[in-house]
């Protein structure tokens, strides 16, 4: 790899010499290759020599980068694969969340960090996720539906459109748009575009975005600001302008020496940050800071500020789109879910979703007020004409009540079909109907057996591309 000139410069001003080439002879090594278990499948274990990330009781460091596309269990949302340096949320997350909290992810495609919240967040958290960028906006709300929890939103616009809604939040992640220079090693183009105009513009966007949110985080609440860039003016100087400027305190998180994660290197600048640099720590670069909110949070979890609906009294609530006409056969989709009584239900013109009523609440008020919502809750039926097929996201939920319909176990290769879109062979004796399909006792999706043959309702634009035919690797223990 050839480092910008003004780069290798800036590192050495910056750290100097000695750290520098500490980091240079990092940046030239092969990436850490890392994975993160989810919870619904919390007992998982990578095998061969793996270690623990030390941040992170579910993120695991691989001795090697297996073949992760062919790997079934991918694709159903047992784990994620994720540098080791972002799962740090996690540590934020564990020290000061004690409490059902509404979180908002303001830059969250593809998803990783997100994932992160949902699982270190307390039971009964609300989380919505958003992506400026429509394309990222759609992997990301495959991601979250992998994910598979049901507390979820994901929305498609910029801060402006937050700002201009009453929505309100007691956590705020800002991973901000960025140089990117934590991905030099794992990202050519990265390379290539770095400038330090960039860092500049960069850092003027960051401030942007931060002082546009800042109006939804609830006072006393908490914003989690993270980069994956290593300078000063898009980290350090930006966390001091946002406690000075727009008013917070800026938190400590406990961390181990061993970690070998850095502190503050603006001169004269001691406040409380943690930097990951490849050849320090094991994972890219990440900076993070925590800032608290001045003022005091309240104990309300509300969509609008404080629980006070008064900017919303006026507003009829709009009817819903598309809602069938037979809502009797619309409520037949509660018999699919575990606890049918903590979902409200939701009708668009092409599907049902099932909402935590909290979840509701925010759903609601995001759409009277225009937001761009792409998923929300549990997606659990598509309806085509009169008739209401499950949803993927269904098979993949926490929430899928167990055997509400018959399952079907396949072999590693009838899966890997199954993920292609391609036609399926059931084993003799499946049952006629929407049947679910696992592998190793996982749930991949769905198919509809009408006897002569499997419909494969695997969505198409999610699917294995690649023609290749594997042999079966074993990545995680179950």
């Amino acid at each position: 790899m050839q480092l910008p000139a003004d780069f290798t410069t800036q590192m050495q001003a910056l750290l100097g010499n000695e750290r520098a080439e500490r980091l240079f002879d990092g940046l030239a090594e092969e990436p850490v290759t890392a994975v993160r278990v989810n919870a619904k499948y919390g007992t998982m274990k990578p095998v061969g020599n793996a270690t623990r990330v030390p941040w992170c009781d579910r993120g695991w460091i691989l001795d090697r980068r297996p073949n992760f596309t062919f790997d079934p269990l991918l694709h159903a949302g047992c784990y994620y694969v994720q540098e080791a340096s972002s799962m740090f949320l996690h540590r934020v997350i564990s020290t000061y969340v004690n409490r059902p909290v509404a979180m908002l992810d303001m830059c969250a495609a593809p998803g990783g960090k997100t994932t992160v919240a949902i699982d270190a967040l307390p039971q009964g958290s609300l989380v919505v996720c958003n992506e400026p960028i429509k394309l990222r906006a759609q992997i990301l709300a495959e991601n979250i539906q992998k994910w598979g929890a049901a507390g979820v939103m994901v929305t498609n616009g910029y801060p402006e459109h937050f700002s201009a809604s009453s929505l309100r939040f007691d956590v705020v992640l800002c991973d901000v748009p960025c140089s990117g220079e934590g991905m030099f090693r794992k990202d050519a183009e990265a390379v290539e575009g770095w400038s330090r105009l960039r860092v500049t513009q960069c850092a003027q966007l960051q401030r942007e975005i931060v002082q546009t949110i800042w109006g939804q985080l609830r006072d006393g609440g908490i914003m989690v600001y993270s980069t994956c860039t290593f300078n000063t003016l898009e980290n350090e100087e930006n966390v001091k302008w946002i406690a000075e400027e727009l008013g917070a305190e800026v938190l400590s998180v406990p961390v181990d020496e061993m970690w070998q994660i850095l502190p503050s290197l603006l001169p004269c600048y001691d406040a409380p940050v943690y930097r990951f640099l490849p050849g320090y720590t094991q994972g890219e670069g990440l900076f993070m800071a925590v800032l608290k909110k001045h003022g005091d949070a309240p104990c309300v979890l509300d969509p609008v500020e404080g629980g006070n609906r008064k900017k919303e009294a006026g507003k009829p609530r709009r009817k819903k789109r598309g809602a069938t006409s037979d809502d009797r056969q619309t409520e037949s989709v509660r018999q699919w879910l575990k606890q049918a009584d903590g979902f409200v239900l939701r009708t668009t013109d092409d599907e049902v979703m099932a909402l935590p009523s909290l979840l509701a609440d925010y759903y609601d008020l995001a759409t009277r007020q225009g937001l761009r919502v792409l998923s929300a809750g549990v997606p659990v039926a598509r309806i085509k004409g009169r008739d209401l097929i499950p949803h993927h996201a269904l098979a993949l939920s926490r929430e899928l009540a167990p055997c509400v319909f018959p399952s079907a176990e396949v072999s590693y290769a009838t899966a890997v079909d199954f993920l292609r879109c391609e036609a399926v062979a059931l084993p003799e004796g499946t049952p006629k109907g929407f049947v679910l399909l696992t592998y190793r006792g996982v749930p991949l999706g769905f198919c509809k057996n009408i006897g002569s043959r499997a419909n494969n309702l695997y969505p198409r634009e999610w699917r294995i591309k690649s023609t290749h035919i594997p042999e079966e690797t074993t990545i995680f223990q179950l």
